[in-house]
């Protein structure tokens, strides 16, 4: 059993100090992964992402992504960071997003809950 104050202090750590960084692989997702399958860019980046809380345990991460950014690329997976140590701390497979063009505005929200 995680307490009340357990939740909320495990939601806070990963509240802060978070990057994203979006791949173009699709494989299942790996427990142990500590990188995306395949990454369309080499950096993880911090801007572009708004991190806010809800409730004791749940954090949402929004991500925007210009597409005039990564234009004939297709997105497939999209993965959150700590960006102190680059830890992987999440990872998204998405079904197939584009190839995108100059116009393309996608968000994507990650919501993760500590239960």
């Amino acid at each position: 059993m995680i307490t009340t104050g357990g939740r909320q202090f495990l939601r806070n750590k990963i509240n802060t100090g978070i990057g994203w960084q979006i791949g173009s692989g699709g494989d299942s997702t790996n427990p142990n992964a500590t990188t995306l399958d395949s990454p369309i860019t080499s950096s993880i980046q911090s801007s572009g992402i708004t991190i806010s809380s809800s409730g004791e345990s749940t954090v949402d991460y929004k991500i925007d992504i210009s597409g005039s950014a990564y234009v004939g690329r297709t997105i497939k997976e999209i993965g959150i960071y700590e960006t102190t140590g680059n830890t992987l701390i999440c990872r998204v497979p998405l079904a197939a997003i584009g190839p995108l063009v100059s116009t393309d505005e996608i968000e994507v929200i990650i919501t993760l809950e500590v239960d």
